[in-house]
């Protein structure tokens, strides 16, 4: 955490986008890998294919990203705590019918449209993994950890906030395709990404979180044993991740396309562990209190 929130004060553009590149691809390939192997943390075996059904009818219909993200982020939640087929089918209608009103306004478009794929997911759903981590295990330095977490954004935006390096006609030219979560969180349109202060300090933030979310995934490894797979298994997601970086460093906006399903893909696929995280959270603090009153 530490090192990534340094090279972010130095580099941050260039951190996100090597972040993005190099360790991106690995960390889908892997954990959709793992999450198959636990049929993806819903209650049943097949309920991820009632959520596949979702994707492929938002994209039939040619619904906007948003619309993509509220479905499948609320069928999720549905699928782990409502049972049997009719009361699921009734929320589910419902949940149809929220969406309707709800993303008509513009605060609900961009934060399932933009925050939950990218710094929601990066940042409080790692937050969160963090968390019930710690609650569960009770290890002290779980707790730190998660503290130190939490501080780093803080003293990213205050410490060193004069100091800034150009970023590199490299970084320039490749991060416009991410620059509108700079320009939509700070409200300006027409805003520099590249020279305003604010801007510079977010993208800081950015670049923390998503090279700490794939960093905290990689030493996980012995934890959640991703890495437990065939040699077959292992040798194809090799392969694709090495294809992926050369076509990154080839053209980086070709190499966003050609990830993007993936991409997204796996942010879709998680939301059940997601709601299975919080849940947990709940229920060891809600343990934790009763513990208390009782003594």
């Amino acid at each position: 955490m530490l090192a990534a929130s340094c090279l972010a004060v130095i580099i941050p553009f260039e951190l996100f986008l090597l972040s993005y590149a190099i360790l991106g691809p690995a960390h889908y390939l892997t954990e959709i890998s793992w999450l198959n192997g636990r049929h993806f943390f819903t209650l049943k075996k097949y309920d991820f294919l009632l959520i596949a059904a979702v994707v492929v009818i938002t994209v039939l219909f040619k619904l906007p990203n948003a619309n993509l993200i509220f479905y499948t982020f609320g069928l999720s939640f549905i699928l782990l705590v409502v049972k049997g087929p009719v009361n699921r089918l009734l929320a589910f209608i419902l949940l149809i019918a929220a969406g309707y009103f709800l993303l008509t306004h513009n605060i609900f478009r961009t934060i399932f449209g933009m925050y939950i794929p990218t710094l929601i997911h990066v940042y409080i759903f790692t937050g969160a993994f963090m968390l019930l981590g710690a609650l569960k295990d009770k290890i002290v330095s779980g707790y730190i950890a998660f503290f130190v977490f939490l501080l780093c954004p803080v003293l990213l935006c205050l410490l060193f906030t004069g100091y800034h390096t150009g970023p590199t006609a490299w970084a320039i030219s490749n991060y416009g395709d991410f620059g509108r979560l700079n320009s939509t969180t700070l409200c300006n349109p027409s805003l520099n990404v590249y020279t305003n202060n604010a801007s510079i300090i977010l993208t800081r933030l950015i670049a923390f979180a998503y090279t700490y979310h794939y960093l905290n995934w990689f030493s996980k490894t012995r934890v959640i044993n991703w890495h437990r797979i065939s040699i077959t298994r292992a040798a194809i997601i090799g392969l694709v991740w090495a294809a992926s970086i050369a076509l990154y460093f080839y053209n980086y906006r070709l190499g966003i396309k050609w990830l993007f399903i993936l991409s997204l893909g796996h942010v879709i696929l998680e939301f059940p562990l997601n709601h299975r995280s919080f849940i947990g959270i709940g229920r060891q603090l809600k343990s934790k209190v009763n513990s208390s009153f009782v003594q």
